[in-house]
């Protein structure tokens, strides 16, 4: 039997160690894989972040599509995955079918919202709606059913405080509730210091796990930390950032006809994607065997290799 332990037990205990982590968002597994290899030990994949990914408005994202990203991100990594569940997509037997795709596809935790089903594209700019505190604690309630692995983590998302005839005390009257549910953690979408302060002066209890957003607010991890987020989520960072270098690079290309780039810091990343992607490895094993079968080739090949290295150098 395999000691090797499960992404689910692996995210539970990264949190019983009681550090602040930091999750940072991987819309594919190559993002995800360079991130592992930072050091980061869970990541993300967020519901805006895989809708751009997949030029889809997230309001339209199905259920699948977000499980396969997921899945491709989850099964090139060795830490925790933890996604983005929406809503649970639809009444009680598709909140329940919904949990168990993700388990299966190897994610280690989800977070379930109490915004409205189908999701608002209006939600993008401020206009967000949620539903009665009865029927999100009813989607909770078969999502904990639903689960077959004890250790998948189940956190409850609440919009209450950002929402039309909304508040922060609606919003901690329903971390009192799904808490008392037996969710494992609260994400409370406060997107910065202000209403991070409300929501807390509605909820000071410490005794939940709650995971909060940066949202480029400028907020340090040290300074989330002391509201009482042990989970810090960068959701958008990293694709945003990734467009941002795309559209700079190739704006130079159309003013001045030159990718402009460092060629150590463009060769330095090149070699950082190889890895990631496990090239180095290949090599040896190629080196160690076809190449060494094939003698009369080796000549070819190694000068391919041989000016590629040079080049590099």
């Amino acid at each position: 039997m395999s000691t090797v332990p499960s992404p689910c037990r692996k995210f539970r205990d990264l949190i019983a160690t009681g550090e602040t982590i930091l999750v940072p968002g991987a819309h594919d597994p190559l993002m995800g894989k360079i991130l592992q290899r930072m050091g980061f030990k869970a990541v993300a994949v967020a519901g805006w972040m895989t809708a751009a990914h997949l030029v889809t408005p997230e309001p339209l994202l199905t259920m699948t599509e977000q499980v396969e990203v997921a899945r491709r991100v989850a099964n090139a990594l060795d830490i925790p995955v933890r996604a983005d569940a929406c809503t649970g997509y639809g009444d009680p037997i598709h909140v329940m079918r919904t949990v168990q795709e993700f388990e299966r596809a190897g994610i280690a935790g989800i977070h379930i919202e109490d915004q409205v089903f189908p999701k608002r594209a209006s939600y993008h700019r401020g206009l967000e709606h949620v539903v009665a505190l009865d029927e999100f604690l009813r989607r909770l309630e078969y999502a904990l059913k639903a689960r077959r692995d004890k250790d998948f983590m189940i956190f409850a998302r609440t919009d209450a405080g950002n929402a039309v005839n909304g508040s922060w005390k609606e919003a901690a009257k329903r971390a009192r509730a799904v808490k008392a549910l037996g969710v494992d953690g609260l994400v409370p979408m406060a997107r910065n210091k202000e209403s991070i302060e409300q929501f807390r002066q509605e909820y000071p209890d410490n005794d939940f796990l709650l995971s909060g957003s940066t949202y480029f607010n400028g907020l340090h991890p040290t300074e989330l930390r002391k509201y009482g987020f042990q989970l810090i989520n960068y959701p958008l960072a990293t694709i945003v950032t990734s467009v941002a270098g795309v559209i700079k690079m190739w704006r130079g290309v159309q003013e001045t006809g030159i990718a402009a780039m460092d060629p150590g810091v463009a060769r330095e990343t090149r070699e950082e994607i190889e890895a990631a992607m496990g090239l180095p490895g290949f090599w040896e094993i190629e080196k160690e065997t076809v190449e060494a079968m094939h003698k009369d080739y080796t000549g070819l090949t190694n000068a391919g290799y041989e000016g590629y290295d040079q080049k590099k150098a």
